[in-house]
């Protein structure tokens, strides 16, 4: 048996430490540790619905009894409950939340709420299969949730600041893509299609998205404007957690930035393919 120290470090350790890794990544404004953990650890909860809800396909996955029916099972019993369930936990938790105030949060949250999901999972697989198998998932796994998480993140972030009109349209064409890729990953794995080299080369396209949609997401925060007072001032105060954002800076320009980040974003879909 996995002693719980190993089993933690090996399972939950990496995936606390993509999250610490992708918030320094949030230069204007980071978001509030203990709103993170509380995303992390409601992500990490989703392993009970959803194995609540994949339990009756299991037969399916183990022994398929066609291709077309293991891919269909891998994208709308697995692929579509676990991305949905992931989406849940920021749209209930975060996305009317005050701190939710620039199009990277959606990412940042998404993200999180992503390896909390992987990290719980990999403890299962530990559990089950030994540390070897977990350490491989401590790094593979959590990036891959963190991608597929990313994609609707993005897509929620830019939604927000966008004309109401296309802002569940936005959100929902980003939950079937992560679900289509979600499931696609998991059918190549199964069905061992997936060699080690593609693999590999899989997690790195899938982490550099991170980074780009992260990136992207920025360059539409009102508070990187052009001109603004506060770019500066929040970039030069987020690593020590200080207060940051228009009330903090200059209440009066809140509104305007407000309607600065709608001006950047897509019109119609949000851009929420990007990379993926």
């Amino acid at each position: 048996m996995v002693d719980i120290l190993k089993l933690a470090a090996v399972s939950i350790l990496p995936g606390v430490l993509w999250v610490a890794y992708f918030r320094s990544k949030d230069v204007y404004d980071p978001e509030p540790t203990g709103l993170l953990v509380r995303t992390f650890l409601t992500g990490a909860l989703m392993i009970i619905p959803a194995g609540i809800i994949e339990a009756p396909f299991r037969r399916i996955i183990l022994n398929p009894p066609s291709l077309g029916a293991l891919l269909l099972t891998s994208i709308f019993a697995v692929g579509f409950v676990e991305e949905y369930l992931k989406y849940w936990v920021v749209r209930r938790l975060v996305y009317s939340h005050d701190e939710f105030n620039e199009p990277v949060d959606g990412v940042v949250y998404a993200l999180t709420a992503g390896l909390g999901f992987a990290a719980f999972e990999n403890v299962l697989y530990t559990m089950s299969y030994g540390l070897s198998v977990g350490i491989t998932r401590g790094v593979v796994t959590s990036i891959v949730h963190a991608s597929f998480s990313g994609i609707i993140g993005f897509a929620m972030g830019t939604a927000k600041f966008a004309p109401e009109s296309v802002r569940e349209i936005t959100i929902w064409r980003s939950i079937v893509t992560a679900s289509v890729l979600h499931g696609l990953y998991d059918f190549l794995l199964i069905t061992e299609m997936m060699s080690f080299p593609l693999l590999v080369g899989v997690v790195l396209f899938l982490y550099f998205g991170i980074l780009s949609r992260i990136g992207k997401a920025l360059r539409m925060s009102p508070f990187a404007k052009r001109g603004s007072p506060w770019a500066h001032h929040c970039s030069s105060r987020a690593d020590d957690g200080a207060p940051c954002g228009p009330d903090a800076v200059e209440p009066e320009k809140s509104q305007a930035d407000s309607a600065g980040a709608r001006s950047r974003l897509p019109a119609g879909n949000g851009d929420v393919d990007g990379e993926t």
